[in-house]
């Protein structure tokens, strides 16, 4: 009898195995990188990932949110396809890390995974100018374009502004953070803060912000002097 019961226990867990390795493989995708360097204004895309596709084809879809909450990038700069999974980008890309979230699903299950894009500035020759509009929302439209703005890429920035039939040369230093550059000059404590942008059908990029004189304790411009707008073509390495 104890032989008995002990070949009917074997007899059940064989069973159980077999039906288990008879069953739906859990779906997975993997992409070749988690995490894409790229460069700013430079379009680029993915190579489809390895899809385990659980016994069904599965579809693809994506989203920024919600990271760039109260805007989807993938409305704006990104794409996917459906049936491959290739992740797209396009030029106006902001600088910065992106985090996508990349889902396939088929009718039986879903699963996503995060894919996050770095895209970093490295140097740029800019001409543009200044205002003295402080309003909470100034008028970019003022600025002169007098200057030129030069940032390398080993982090020093140079500025040349004509005044009265003079050149007046600026240097100083740049760092950049996620999106915003800050650029802090060695004369009369002058600080430029702002936002680099790209746009997708132009070959030039905007540097834009407020500038003034010195950073308080929060990194936040002092003495606010007016507005800044500098266009110019991004160089890459």
């Amino acid at each position: 009898m104890k032989y008995l019961v002990m070949f009917g226990l074997l007899f059940i867990l064989s069973c159980k195995s077999d039906d288990d390795s008879s069953g739906l493989n859990t779906l997975d995708i993997a992409y070749e990188q988690n995490f894409i360097e790229t460069s700013f204004l430079e379009a680029g895309e993915t190579a489809p990932p390895l899809v385990n596709w659980s016994g069904e084809k599965v579809t693809f879809s994506a989203t920024t949110l919600p990271n760039t909450a109260p805007d989807d990038l993938f409305n704006i700069n990104m794409s996917i396809d459906e049936e491959t999974g290739v992740l797209s980008w396009d030029r106006s890309i902001p600088l910065g890390k992106t985090d996508i979230f990349i889902t396939a699903s088929n009718a039986l299950e879903s699963t996503t995974v995060l894919v996050t894009i770095n895209n970093t500035f490295v140097e740029g020759l800019f001409y543009g100018g200044f205002n003295d509009d402080i309003s909470d929302e100034p008028n970019i439209s003022t600025t002169t374009s007098d200057g030129s703005l030069a940032l390398s890429k080993e982090g020093t920035a140079g500025l040349l502004i004509s005044s009265d039939g003079d050149i007046i040369s600026i240097d100083g230093t740049w760092t950049i953070d996620e999106s915003l550059i800050t650029i802090n000059f060695n004369t009369n404590n002058r600080v430029l803060k702002g936002i680099m942008n790209g746009e997708n059908d132009e070959p030039a990029a905007t540097f834009i912000g407020q500038w003034g004189e010195g950073l308080d304790q929060n990194n936040n411009i002092e003495n606010l002097k007016g507005a800044f707008r500098f266009i110019g073509e991004f160089i890459s390495e």
